[in-house]
């Protein structure tokens, strides 16, 4: 049954990729959240016998695996050539995901102990996106229940904000906001829709298994234990490093790769989360993720507004924050604007580079002494 397990949640992810790219109806609906829901409907079924122990185990695994992936098709120097109002935009994201974090930990901190963990993941994850958050979660070795329910809450409130960018986000930003005059041309980027080389596909998983290890060896080096914390920021560390080896950064299918991994990663997590436990007990992590998440996305739109950012490079860049590069073409697409794609999916990966970053900063920050 474990065998069966783990392979269902290897080849559900290709299904459902499949299903949202043929059917019209579906397209718009992102493949994480999909995985999500198709996972908490199995996890909640009394008729499908789910181990949650592998299913959490796989979870774990998952994340250090994929940051690697993710990072190699980094481009930092593609980044600082953007337009100068696309990079400042998202540094506008950065700042209001940090000010909103701080801000929830000075408001909730007499509801839980763990209010500094959750505010460095809330800013992992809306400045990088889901991995981000994991890693930040397991390395501040934070309740296992609390790090599921953010990530319910995120995905819930997630897909709220993504129906706003897709329906009247354009309509209601450009009232305030100038409109999109400055085009943005880079020729080319990381991620292709080429069909990838499966030796150097190969290579790519086999060097973040690698780095996964060296990340582990040098825990132990300095502290004579697994502490997860080293692990994540060193892993992102190496990630960044190989991203700027012009080989690895030009592997074609790294980044979808990584991307399949975190798709694995919210199918198996999402077989985790108990209905009944999440009404139950989950109000204050929803109320403190919506805070965070709400304040964050008001904060950047004002800042965006003092700084006469347009409303085209103020939603993308808001995408990249809060989703990350995935949600940036179907954002793109429906705020009919495709010169934003490169530096919306630019922003998004320099996210996820910097996510683990701030998170751990954040959260030692407000650690209580």
């Amino acid at each position: 049954m474990q065998i069966l397990q783990v392979l269902f949640f290897i080849v559900t992810p290709f299904l459902i990729t499949k299903l949202v790219g043929k059917s019209k109806k579906l397209n718009f609906l992102s493949p994480i959240l999909l995985c999500y829901v198709v996972g908490m409907i199995l996890g909640n079924s009394k008729f499908i016998p789910i181990d949650k122990k592998l299913a959490l185990s796989i979870s774990e695994f998952t994340v250090p695996l994929a940051i690697p992936l993710i990072l190699f098709s980094t481009d930092f120097k593609r980044w600082l050539g953007l337009a100068r109002k696309t990079i400042i935009s998202f540094i506008l994201v950065v700042v209001g995901a940090i000010t909103s974090s701080v801000l929830a930990a000075t408001l909730f901190s007499g509801l839980f102990d763990e209010y500094w963990k959750l505010s460095g993941m809330l800013v992992g994850v809306y400045t990088g996106g889901t991995p981000n958050l994991m890693a930040i979660g397991m390395g501040l070795k934070i309740d296992e229940e609390t790090l599921i329910l953010t990530n319910t809450a995120d995905a819930i409130l997630g897909g709220i904000y993504f129906l706003f960018l897709v329906t009247g986000a354009k309509w209601l930003v450009s009232k305030f906001l100038p409109a999109f005059s400055e085009s943005v041309f880079i020729p080319e980027f990381a991620i292709t829709k080429e069909k990838p080389n499966r030796l150097g596909l190969f290579f790519a998983l086999f060097l973040s298994l690698v780095f996964v290890g060296i990340s582990v060896g040098i825990s132990f080096l300095f502290t004579s234990r697994l502490e997860v914390s080293i692990v994540m920021l060193v892993l992102t560390t190496l990630g960044i490093v190989a991203s700027f080896v012009g080989r690895i950064r030009k592997i074609e299918g790294t980044y979808e790769a990584g991307q399949y991994v975190i798709l694995i990663f919210s199918l198996a997590i999402g077989t985790t989360i108990n209905f009944s436990e999440m009404v139950s007990s989950s109000s204050v992590i929803f109320m403190y993720t919506a805070f965070v998440m709400t304040m964050a996305i008001l904060i950047h739109f004002l800042l965006a507004f003092l700084f006469r950012i347009d409303v085209d490079t103020t939603i993308i860049t808001s995408t990249a924050g809060i989703f990350g590069p995935a949600f940036i073409g179907p954002v793109a697409e429906r705020i009919k604007n495709r010169e934003v794609i490169v530096s919306g999916l630019t922003c998004g990966l320099v996210g996820y580079a910097i996510g683990n970053y701030l998170g751990f900063a954040v959260a030692w920050l407000l650690m209580p002494r």
